[in-house]
């Protein structure tokens, strides 16, 4: 992929008895299970795809081409256990070549750098010129009884109701630019939900660190307002508090939707003074069949950053969802024809001089087998003094089963 995705920094990295012990839990936990329902079948469903990623890097004046190459295998299963309990386990396999990996020493510890609390990520193959990993992003157990679902182990917990930037999403934000994950990072945590009706709950998180100041423990109210959806956040955000709010509905008939969390440090509480991440969106189906959709950012938690490049792509915390104080997003779609489908999205900042352009060509070659062409243009001082090649164009090949 293009060199401003994949610059990065390795730490120091180790793995302690309590991150064993997690695992070992749910280990037992998927092993005992079926135990107790013998007479019960067991379900398995199991699907995943192969990809074929390529990516050609450019300098502005063409003048430095740079290639990138992931072939990139998930496969995903789960196993129903009799009618209340089911076992679900993802995992992604990436052969890297290329340029970043022939440049990058270090490359394949960086992506053996799990960085859950439990440590699910190997590296199986480690060289000058190629890299093969695999990261295993869910492992839980869970247990479904009518209104009542109790989950743990590593998985995703989606509390954003915004389209790019989330900050109500305390416990797995994602990168928007990070495209080719379409799954998203999952956590490793212990997740409980009671729903009362289809738009009515309440649902509580714990996700696991080495102290308070390394968890996320938080609960939601979900409820519902005419036509609007609603929900209401609060809980320990590593090492500050967050109270949030967020809605989805409809204005007339375009959709209308945002969110907003205030973070405060939980130390010296009376202190200091704490800040609001917020985001608002809109989106519009024309006429014509064109799809507008629009976003506005307020990032009250923005602490300027070393790599601003590399952060694009990372997962952002909540409380600071970007690389400026304020950010937009427009993107429009269109729908060709029954197999082919075109778009362009326009990312930028009302404070840094930086736009990122993002347009998208996708095309069905069969029933399983599509085809995505897409570039990320990034223009401004603020990714070229970074990077060499701040332009990627990506040509994809995706197999599903």
């Amino acid at each position: 992929m293009n060199e401003h995705i994949f610059k990065y920094e390795v730490g120091a990295y180790e793995v302690t008895s309590r991150r064993f012990g997690f695992g070992l839990v749910i280990l037992i936990l998927i092993l005992l299970v079926p135990t107790t329902i013998q007479s019960q079948n067991i379900e398995a469903d199991l699907r995943g795809y192969v990809k074929e990623l390529g990516v050609f890097s450019l300098s502005n004046d063409l003048g430095t081409l740079r290639y990138d190459n992931i072939l990139h295998h998930r496969i995903e299963s789960r196993f129903g256990l009799g009618e209340k309990f089911e076992i679900r386990a993802d995992a992604r396999t990436r052969l890297f070549n290329g340029w970043t990996v022939n440049n990058s020493p270090g490359y394949g510890d960086f992506l053996s750098n799990d960085r859950g609390y439990f440590d699910l990520s190997h590296t199986w193959i480690d060289t000058d010129n190629t890299v093969l990993n695999t990261a295993i992003d869910r492992l839980h157990v869970s247990y479904i009884n009518g209104p009542w679902e109790l989950h743990a182990g590593r998985q995703r917990i989606n509390w954003g109701k915004t389209m790019v930037w989330n900050p109500n999403d305390l416990f797995n934000a994602y990168a928007y630019l990070d495209f080719d994950y379409e799954e998203r990072p999952g956590t490793d945590a212990f997740y409980a939900s009671y729903s009362w009706s289809y738009a009515s709950s309440v649902e509580a998180g714990y996700r696991l660190g080495n102290g308070i100041d390394e968890s996320v423990i938080a609960g939601m109210v979900r409820g519902n307002a005419g036509e609007y959806d609603l929900q209401f956040i609060v809980g320990n955000y590593f090492e500050e508090l967050a109270v949030g709010a967020g809605w989805s509905g409809y204005l007339k008939n375009a959709g209308f939707r945002g969110e907003f969390t205030y973070f405060h440090p939980r130390d010296n509480f009376f202190d200091e003074t704490g800040h609001i991440t917020s985001t608002v969106g809109a989106d519009y189906m024309f006429q014509n069949g064109v799809y507008g959709s629009a976003e506005l950012l307020y990032n009250g938690g923005w602490s300027r950053s070393l790599n601003p490049v590399a952060q694009l792509t990372r997962p952002p915390s909540a409380s600071d969802l970007f690389i400026a104080e304020t950010g937009y997003f427009l993107n429009g779609a269109y729908q060709v024809n029954p197999l082919t489908s075109i778009s362009g999205g326009i990312m930028g900042s009302f404070d840094r001089k930086m736009i990122i352009l993002i347009p998208q060509f996708t095309r069905s070659l069969s029933e399983n087998i599509d085809l995505l062409i897409l570039a990320q243009l990034l223009k401004g001082a603020v990714f070229t003094d970074l990077t060499d090649t701040p332009n990627g164009i990506y040509f994809r090949l995706k197999w599903s089963y």
